[in-house]
């Protein structure tokens, strides 16, 4: 990394890439997509990480129906609770014909929603994210993956049933998984994110606070493969944006963050000049 360049400016040259990516046509047709599955309470989203901890994406069977997808048949359905809405006139206004109505929750219902991984059906809209394309000349991924087993970690090359997925960590069996057909210069990419993961103790995250794990982790990725001279913008700007949720919600997620991301950053960095290990908190699993 140039000595003139600081974190503080990387983290805003990472900001402006996300902020240029969530102007764009591709991104605002992958937000519509979204907006169509379901926000979830604190509540609700330990409930679907302790029945389903594999789910990325939940919505009923009609809604999956609507985007043409249908839950396999024999699949459990992630049981969360629903609030019972009623709306009624404002306090005093009874009399008032046309008067402003208020929506209030009196009470709580068992809603049953399944995940994207028990559907089968049309694929659904993604976010285009290019890979990371280039050598390893330096020989980091090797460097990288010594650290790994220094820290107590096996990594091994394998393949995911999703195209998208290139990596991941399952602190239960403590093992780091990178997609084996790569390029040299993503498996690097792919090895600092999971590192990252270890560093910040991402483990047993919570459905809702995953977002908050990817986001950091492909910001310190992005960070190293700078100091290495690997440019993943085009991946890590979109890998960001899509878990943050765009635009002012990427940006203050990488603002909240900012202190973790530079802090994990500098150690990994220095760990590739130097060798130096340090150990992880066991945990759950991490992607």
């Amino acid at each position: 990394m140039n000595a003139a360049v600081t974190r503080d400016d990387l983290l805003s040259q990472l900001t402006e890439g996300v902020r240029r990516l969530t102007t764009s046509e591709a991104w605002l047709e992958w937000m519509r997509m979204q907006s169509r599955f379901y926000r979830y309470s604190l509540g609700n989203t330990l409930l679907i990480a302790w029945q389903r901890p594999d789910a990325s994406l939940v919505a009923g069977y009609r809604r999956w129906l609507e985007l043409g997808r249908q839950v396999r048949q024999g699949e459990t359905g992630i049981r969360i609770l629903a609030p019972c809405r009623y709306r009624s006139a404002r306090h005093g206004d009874s009399d008032d014909y046309g008067a402003d109505l208020v929506e209030t929750v009196r009470s709580f219902r068992v809603a049953v929603v399944f995940a994207l991984e028990q559907t089968d059906g049309e694929p659904l809209p993604e976010l285009p994210i290019a890979r990371v394309l280039g050598d390893d000349p330096a020989g980091c991924f090797d460097t990288l993956c010594d650290q790994a087993r220094e820290l107590g970690y096996q990594v091994a090359l394998d393949s995911f049933d999703s195209p998208s997925k290139c990596g991941e960590t399952n602190f239960a069996t403590r093992t780091v998984t990178i997609r084996h057909d790569l390029s040299p210069a993503h498996r690097v990419k792919t090895m600092f994110h999971e590192l990252a993961h270890i560093a910040l103790e991402h483990g047993g995250c919570a459905f809702g606070a995953r977002s908050v794990a990817e986001l950091e982790a492909e910001s310190v990725a992005w960070i190293c493969c700078d100091a290495v001279g690997i440019v993943s913008d085009g991946y890590s700007f979109a890998y960001v944006a899509s878990w943050a949720g765009g635009g002012d919600a990427a940006i203050a997620g990488i603002r909240d963050s900012a202190q973790r991301i530079q802090r994990v950053s500098k150690r990994l960095i220095e760990r590739l000049a130097d060798g130096e290990s340090g150990a992880p908190q066991d945990a759950a699993r991490a992607g």
